[in-house]
């Protein structure tokens, strides 16, 4: 297992190297510069070109990049140019909070209801909760958030009066959008695990297990679940990736100072830094998601474990 993961690290370094290559690229090819956005239209062309000078913009980009590679080893991603002289890390932290809170309680939420109603249909196949568990998988996967979030606002927030429908001031304030991302990974997962304990509860060793005379209840957790997890747990490591780093939308809809939207506005403002920050933190955060759940595989199935063993041999 260690040389597993240490041969992951080795990758997910490589492959960060290529993405920051390429996203500095890229970036370079957007139009304009840092300093002729709306922030700056008082500047004159020959302060734009000083403060180019400055900062080193001017360099050719191999020069540029290499300085900026440099910078990065030595843990320094610079500064930001839309909010004046404040460090990459400092700005991406202010805003990394509450789309981490929403996203959490989201996934939190969504799994909890999602696999309990995914069990109990499948114990309950062709029956009421399942019929109702496959209405809600169906609506959590086809309806936009941005719908639910809307709907939330207008009947929970505007006429019922329950909640805040906007704005970053309480706890409170995050149970609205919460509950509108929470939708989607409550029907991936009601989906998933009813389709695979359905599956489970028709192999032999289950019937062989319930002919014993084994409850249902340890039958579901110590047989069932366990072998039914696997396909869940792949589905929801990209969607907590997705959650945890912030919902564009979402955060629009109920003005959540999140890094979804600073995503937007270091693009739009071509803050440099800013992007290529959190480019680096999306998809390091991204790769390491990816590793945890490789490695909860081989905890919940040990013959995961054990093929993996024979691999590296």
């Amino acid at each position: 297992m260690a040389r597993y993961i240490g041969r992951r690290l080795l990758y997910m370094i490589v492959t960060l190297f290529v993405i920051v290559v390429l996203t500095f690229v890229l970036m370079k090819i957007l139009p304009g510069s840092p300093f002729d956005t709306e922030r700056f239209e008082k500047l004159t062309p020959e302060q734009q070109a000083a403060a180019l000078e400055r900062y080193g913009l001017d360099k050719p980009i191999p020069v540029q990049f290499l300085r900026y590679l440099g910078n990065t080893l030595r843990g320094d991603l610079g500064t930001s140019f839309y909010y004046t002289n404040i460090p990459v890390t400092r700005v991406i932290f202010s805003r990394l909070g509450p789309s981490m809170l929403v996203g959490a309680q989201a996934i939190l939420v969504g799994l909890a209801i999602g696999l309990s109603l995914g069990i109990v249909a499948a114990c309950r196949h062709n029956g009421f909760v399942d019929n109702f568990t496959m209405v809600i998988a169906v609506l959590g996967i086809s309806v936009p958030n941005f719908v639910v979030a809307a709907l939330l606002q207008y009947y929970v927030g505007l006429k019922l009066g329950w909640l805040p429908i906007g704005f970053w001031k309480t706890w409170s304030c995050s149970v609205l959008p919460s509950l509108a991302l929470c939708f989607q990974p409550l029907a991936t997962a009601a989906r998933f695990i009813r389709t695979e304990t359905l599956d489970v509860l028709q192999q032999d060793y289950i019937v062989t297990a319930r002919s014993k005379g084994m409850s249902q209840a340890r039958l579901l957790l110590k047989h069932t679940l366990r072998n039914s997890i696997i396909p869940v747990i792949t589905i929801m490591a990209s969607m907590v990736v997705n959650l945890l780093t912030g919902s564009l939308a979402i955060e629009s809809i109920f003005s959540i100072p999140g890094i979804g939207g600073l995503f937007t506005e270091s693009v739009k403002n071509n803050d440099y830094n800013v992007i290529m920050g959190l480019t680096m933190f999306y998809s390091l955060f991204y790769m390491l998601t990816i590793l945890l759940a490789d490695v909860t595989y081989s905890l919940v199935d040990p013959r995961i474990r054990v093929a993996g063993e024979k691999e590296g041999e």
